[in-house]
């Protein structure tokens, strides 16, 4: 029979295409109040009895209790009452292209970080990549590894030339997540 190329293809994905940086350990912390930092995520986490903030023009899907979002801007519409958490270890993000819809980050413990959506990563259909950075690490002896969990989670995970975790080791990291239709 012979080996069939193919060389063109009908199939078509949606595509989140980003940069990561990462410093630190795990620091949450509130915010009530001021200008957001781009690239952070940020939780909608309460109303203090009143919801007219509205976070929408920074890249908040919608502005409900629970929501996470990526800044895409500094100033939201109005702040209100609204009462958002960050944390600054997660990784921060550059977003090159999004076709896919509303993703976040979180840290999640030494050297692992969560990727989040909201039922986008199709089980069998999402093609995960990531580059590798040399920052802090100039002989390339640091590992990172991009793994599926669920239809809602992805992981990082950063490990140093031991193979232990370490932080750090995201700096203008390069991930791509295809999700096929």
């Amino acid at each position: 029979m012979g080996t069939k190329y193919i060389t063109s293809s009908n199939n078509t994905y949606k595509v989140y295409t980003a940069l990561l940086t990462q410093n630190g350990g795990d620091d949450p912390f509130p915010q009530t109040s001021g200008d957001l930092v781009i690239g952070y995520t940020y939780e909608i986490t309460d109303n203090l009895a009143s919801d007219g903030w509205d976070f929408t023009n920074v890249g908040a899907p919608n502005n409900n209790v629970g929501t996470f979002f990526v800044a895409t801007g500094i100033t939201p519409n109005s702040w209100e009452d609204g009462y958002l958490l960050t944390n600054s270890s997660a990784p921060s993000v550059t977003v090159l292209e999004n076709t896919l819809g509303n993703i976040w980050f979180t840290y999640v413990d030494i050297g692992v970080y969560g990727v989040y959506s909201s039922d986008l990563f199709t089980l069998d259909k999402t093609a995960l990549f990531i580059g590798s950075s040399f920052y802090g690490d100039p002989y390339g002896t640091n590992f990172t590894f991009f793994r599926y969990n669920d239809i809602n989670q992805l992981f990082i995970a950063t490990k140093d030339g031991a193979l232990s975790d370490a932080d750090d080791y995201l700096y203008k990291t390069p991930i791509e997540i295809r999700v096929y239709n």
